[in-house]
């Protein structure tokens, strides 16, 4: 992509605006450049598990748009997640939750990305999960 960031960075959140279950778990683009993607959310209470830490699938659901975004930077717009993996390293406890992305490899139909996911509260964050995924170019509008 060669936009500047700031175009890259809305069209990030109006994909975001327009999927019904980012907009329901409150995903926001913070950063959007072809060296790295930002993607935060506000840990709301019915986004945990009976714990109360954030839930693994809230989690892997920030990895899955963090990692995705990632591969469009790279790739281009058209692209869907063929594969992730994600490891939880400590409960995720805190006011938000932010996946940071980056390419690892990139290809011409497939990109390598990485998303670590951190919590933080008061100006303090923790790495909590750490996902890799596999991006590919998609023939979808």
């Amino acid at each position: 992509m060669t936009s500047a960031p700031a175009d890259m960075l809305a069209m990030a959140q109006g994909v975001l605006d327009a999927q019904p279950f980012s907009t329901l778990v409150g995903a926001r683009a913070t950063r959007f450049t072809p060296e790295g993607v930002e993607v935060s959310l506000a840990l709301r209470p019915d986004l945990t598990q009976h714990h109360g830490f954030a839930h693994g699938g809230l989690q892997a659901t920030l990895a899955d748009i963090t990692l995705t975004f990632m591969g469009a930077a790279a790739l281009g717009p058209s692209v869907l997640t063929s594969e992730f993996k994600i490891n939880f390293l400590r409960p995720a406890q805190g006011d938000t939750l932010i996946g940071r992305g980056t390419v690892l490899s990139a290809g011409k139909r497939q990109a390598v990305t990485r998303c670590d996911i951190y919590a933080a509260q008061g100006g303090q964050e923790k790495l909590v999960a750490t996902a890799l995924g596999t991006i590919a170019r998609a023939d979808v509008p």
